[in-house]
């Protein structure tokens, strides 16, 4: 490199990002970021792991393949390593896995993934996708205390179809064609306990069995419920023997007895809303992964990082 070109460089450097001064430092120091990648995959397994096959628990070292180490089961002679079952299978390019995890601590847009990355726009789609495969199934365990209840709305969307059906196609992130709430709109359960825990999980309806789907699992037994007036709420409160409160929302009661209210839901909600704007509007059929990757955002504050989201993807049993 002529010197008229390194002094360009060094120019460019002062425009990097934090995060982007820091994977330059590695480079120059000699990290080897596909290796690390590795090493935080592999770390994931525990050293007593059953066959991902048959799960049968004797397994023995099988020597290397690309890096990784094999395993051999005793059982049914399957080799595997780390990453078999999960979502990195298979998945080339690891040298770039932690940069594509930097671009999901800085929620960039896909285009701006795949310039970062250098790949192609449907690389950047499909790694997106199995990164983020972990955490759209994985929801609070528990949901405890005083929980709190409500449904946010998103327009629905049928990006990347090749046809539509009941109605014209519209710009992205555009909006409906009728004011207020309508068919073309998908409801969003968030159900929050004041310890933070969190379901976000899009629904079918606002029925009382799509409700009791995805909390009837998590609510534990001795929960108060409080929500909106909501019919479906009081039943499935009755139908799991739980305490319930209903806020009569339209009539202006927000609060009552100073801590039973639903802001907790309303302001996460109103977060996950202006997050998700930079995308300008989302697949419905990919809303659970985008909840997911919200909600790993949520759970780890200021110490998600790239290699938050590699080891999520590695961790994720088949």
């Amino acid at each position: 490199m002529d010197a008229a070109r390194f002094q360009r460089l060094l120019c460019e450097v002062a425009e990097l990002s934090a995060r982007q001064r820091g994977a330059l430092i590695k480079v120059l120091r000699g990290v080897d970021e596909g290796a690390e990648a590795i090493a935080i995959a592999e770390s994931r397994r525990p050293a007593d792991a059953p066959c991902p096959h048959c799960d049968h628990e004797h397994v023995q070292p099988w020597g290397q393949s690309n890096g990784l180490q094999r395993w051999r089961c005793k059982s049914c002679r399957r080799t595997f390593n780390a990453l078999t079952g999960t979502p990195l299978a298979g998945l080339r390019k690891r040298e770039l896995w932690l940069e594509h995890g930097r671009a999901l601590t800085d929620g960039v847009s896909l285009r701006n993934v795949a310039e970062r990355c250098n790949v192609a726009l449907s690389t950047a789609f499909r790694w997106r996708h199995r990164h983020l495969q972990a955490p759209s199934d994985i929801q609070a365990s528990q949901l405890a205390g005083i929980v709190e209840a409500d449904e946010t709305y998103f327009l629905k969307s049928a990006k990347g179809s090749r046809k539509l059906i009941g109605r014209r196609a519209r710009p992205r992130g555009g909006t409906a064609s009728t004011r207020g709430l309508s068919e073309e709109h998908m409801p969003v359960l968030i159900a929050r306990d004041r310890h933070g825990a969190t379901v976000a999980a899009p629904l079918f309806d606002r029925s009382e069995d799509s409700l009791a789907y995805h909390l009837e699992p998590v609510l534990a037994h001795d929960a108060l419920l409080v929500t909106d007036g909501a019919k479906a709420y009081g039943a499935l409160a009755r139908r799991l023997g739980l305490g319930h409160v209903g806020l009569n929302i339209s009539a202006g009661e927000h609060v009552r007895e100073g801590i039973y209210h639903v802001q907790n839901v309303n302001s996460w909600a109103s977060g996950l809303k202006g997050w998700m704007r930079r995308f300008k509007g989302i697949a419905t059929k990919n809303m659970s992964t985008y909840l997911g990757w919200r909600r790993l955002i949520d759970a780890h504050g200021d110490t998600l990082s790239e290699r938050t989201f590699v080891a999520a993807a590695a961790g994720c049993a088949p």
